[in-house]
């Protein structure tokens, strides 16, 4: 099985979160600067402190994002763990081999997780899905 990606499947799951991030501590360290630089006017520095913040953020969540990208995995199927909350989740990979991950009722939760989904695995281990529910 192979699993290809078009243009619009790109995965940007990172950097929209970073990038709003980013914005807040971009203003911030603009009203500082803008506070130091520009005694009478300390706006100016939000100016300069938010497309800075964005941009810097932005390229850590697009560098997060294209290393899931490459490492992108489908569910093909869901078990439930008897005498216990966790859930197994058998993934397929670029190469057909089936993963295995062991998942937390609250993670669970959190991703919502389905047959079909695209995944990766983070470098922690855990798997995080890159789908947008």
């Amino acid at each position: 099985m192979e699993i290809k990606m078009d243009k619009k499947d790109a995965v940007k799951k990172y950097m929209m979160l970073y990038m709003g991030l980013g914005m807040c501590f971009g203003v911030s360290i603009g009203l500082v600067f803008g506070r130091i630089l520009y005694p009478d006017n300390m706006s100016m520095g939000i100016c300069f402190g938010l497309p800075i913040g964005m941009y810097i953020d932005m390229t850590i969540g697009t560098a997060k994002d294209k290393r899931l990208s490459e490492n992108i995995m489908k569910i093909c199927r869901i078990e439930a763990i008897s005498g216990s909350s966790d859930t197994m989740i058998y993934s397929l990979d670029k190469n057909g081999t089936e993963k295995e991950y062991r998942v937390t009722e609250k993670k669970m939760k959190a991703e919502k997780f389905v047959v079909n989904d695209r995944v990766a695995e983070e470098t922690d281990g855990s798997l995080v899905s890159l789908e947008s529910k």
